[in-house]
C-alpha cells in the first residue's frame, strides 16, 4: 500500500541529476492543469532552492 504523501514527509524521487532524497515542504496545485506538486527541501543542492515535483512521482521513505 503507497503511503500518502503530506507536508513533513520524507521523500525519494528520479531527477535528470540522479536519485534525490528530502523533505516535502509544501503541497500546492499547479496553476495549469491543477496537478499536486511537492515542494521540497534537499540538501546540498540548486543552492538551497526547493525542488518542485508532482506528487505521483515520489515515493515516501518508511519510517
Amino acid at each position: 500500500m503507497k503511503q500518502n504523501i503530506t507536508t513533513g514527509t520524507r521523500v525519494t524521487f528520479d531527477s535528470e541529476h540522479g536519485p534525490q532524497h528530502g523533505t516535502v515542504a509544501e503541497i500546492k496545485p499547479h496553476i495549469g492543469n491543477g496537478q499536486s506538486i511537492a515542494v521540497i527541501q534537499v540538501k546540498g543542492t540548486q543552492n538551497g532552492s526547493p525542488w518542485q515535483v508532482p506528487v505521483n512521482e515520489l515515493h515516501a521513505v518508511a519510517a
